[in-house]
């Protein structure tokens, strides 16, 4: 992996990626700041934040683009088609393990473990009912060699069942619930909104991010440390904009929920009904720590890096 993508290539994938583009914040005077998120509640922070006018109340310009996930939104960030985004933990130690200059400077989507948003699931009917009896069988993950499929991994063992006889299977949220009524999976990692809109017919047999830490940092704010040491003040800016966001958001969900619909496309009484993603107010390295261990034991990490690495220092 190169330390700068086509810029070329990248603003392809920005065009390719189903992504749909906030309508930039023009009161303002000063550059566009290009941010990059998704239509999900986990990554929906920077189109909270336009709607609500937190970046023009902060004297920010900016252009909101929507990715499909992380690793699309690191690539958008590393050929320069857009200044700053989202991305796990994972992804960006990944990148800076491989020499691409990346760095946090925000919290954002949290797991708390007193509000699950993500848990691992069978059938309401299976027999299933501990770790040991997935033994033989399927579980169905969104995304392999990720964060979920190590907390799913280390939730299985701590609990006594043996890895080397449970398959593990990506497919997508919308596919799991049925999937376990068909009996073609035993288990399946589920998240919102999928979670709640399918209580009626699964069961919880474990909350597996539990294992990671009561709560940490599913998603967090990142640019290239040269951007951000030559853009102190916008930075600044930005993080208190988005920590303003974050406190209304979590207080609001009834204010939220509205937007949330509009760019994930969701029924608003889908919405309401789920639990929804807590966002932080600090950028805390022991909130960071515990994700990447795991990730370095299951060698989703190339080499172990410490969190406060990961880190930027704003200047000024």
């Amino acid at each position: 992996m190169t330390a700068r993508l086509n810029r070329a290539r990248t603003l392809a994938l920005l065009a390719s990626a189903s992504a749909f583009r906030g309508v930039p914040v023009r009161a303002q005077t000063g550059p566009v700041l290009r941010l990059g998120g998704s239509g999900t509640d986990l990554y929906i922070e920077p189109f909270l934040a336009l709607d609500g006018s937190y970046f023009a109340r902060a004297g920010l310009t900016v252009e909101v683009s929507a990715l499909a996930n992380g690793g699309a939104i690191a690539s958008a960030v590393a050929g320069g088609a857009l200044d700053a985004g989202l991305a796990d933990m994972i992804q960006i130690a990944n990148a800076a393990n491989r020499g691409l200059p990346f760095a946090f400077f925000a919290g954002s989507g949290l797991y708390a473990s007193d509000a699950p948003i993500l848990a691992l699931c069978v059938a309401k009917t299976s027999p299933v009912k501990t770790a040991k009896d997935l033994e033989g069988g399927t579980v169905a993950l969104v995304v392999l060699k990720s964060i979920t499929e190590a907390a799913v991994r280390e939730w299985l063992r701590q609990s006594g069942a043996d890895l080397t006889k449970i398959k593990f299977f990506e497919m997508p949220y919308a596919e799991m619930a049925p999937a376990l009524a068909r009996g073609t999976i035993f288990a399946a990692f589920l998240g919102e909104p999928f979670l709640s809109a399918a209580k009626d017919d699964v069961r919880i047999l474990g909350r597996s991010y539990d294992v990671v830490a009561p709560s940490f940092y599913i998603s967090a704010w990142f640019a290239s440390r040269d951007w951000i040491a030559r853009n102190g003040e916008t930075v600044r800016k930005l993080s208190a904009a988005l920590y303003d966001t974050a406190r209304w958001a979590n207080g609001h969900h009834d204010e939220t929920a509205p937007i949330l619909a509009k760019y994930a496309k969701l029924d608003l009484a889908r919405i309401r009904a789920m639990n929804r993603t807590r966002y932080a107010t600090s950028l805390d390295p022991k909130l960071m720590q515990p994700v990447l261990d795991i990730a370095v034991r299951y060698q989703l990490i190339e080499k172990p890096v410490a969190a406060a690495d990961l880190i930027a220092r704003i200047p000024g």
